[in-house]
C-alpha cells in the first residue's frame, strides 16, 4: 500500500483548494482507501468527486499527464461529476475523465496500469 507524503498532501489540499475556489462550495478529503475528495455545492449538497494528482513541473511542462488507471476507474464508478486535477507548482489541469482520452499503458515506474493524457486541449488550466 502506498501512502500519500505529508507534503504531497499540502500540495495537494492546495490544489483542490484552488479548483473550488473557481467552482464553489467546499470539500472533504476521503479516506486513503477511496478518492481523494467529495465536493459541496453552495449549499452543502454532495455534487462531484475529485481525485488530485501532485506533479512537480510547470503546467506548460505537464504533458503527457499521468494517472493510474485504478484511480480513474473508481472515481468514474461514483457517477457524480468526477474531475480529475493535476496540481502543477504553478497552477492546475483539470478536466472530467469522461470527456478526455488517453491511452493505457504499463507503467514500470510505478508497476501498475496508467492512463497517459496527451492532448492538451481536452482540459482547462488555472494558474496560481
Amino acid at each position: 500500500m502506498i501512502f500519500e507524503k505529508e507534503q504531497d498532501l499540502v500540495k495537494e489540499k492546495a490544489g483542490i483548494s484552488m479548483y473550488v475556489n473557481l467552482v464553489g462550495g467546499s470539500f472533504k478529503k476521503l479516506s486513503s482507501q477511496d478518492v481523494d475528495y467529495k465536493l459541496f455545492d453552495h449549499n452543502k449538497n454532495l455534487c462531484a468527486y475529485a481525485e488530485v494528482k501532485v506533479i512537480e513541473t510547470k503546467i506548460s511542462d505537464s504533458f503527457p499527464l499521468r494517472l493510474s488507471a485504478r484511480k480513474v476507474i473508481k472515481l468514474i464508478d461514483k457517477r457524480l461529476n468526477p474531475v480529475i486535477i493535476w496540481k502543477c507548482v504553478d497552477g492546475i489541469i483539470y478536466s472530467n475523465p469522461q470527456e478526455i482520452t488517453g491511452e493505457m499503458h504499463w507503467s514500470d515506474k510505478d508497476v501498475d496500469l496508467e492512463v497517459k493524457y496527451t492532448n492538451k486541449k481536452q482540459f482547462r488550466y488555472v494558474r496560481a
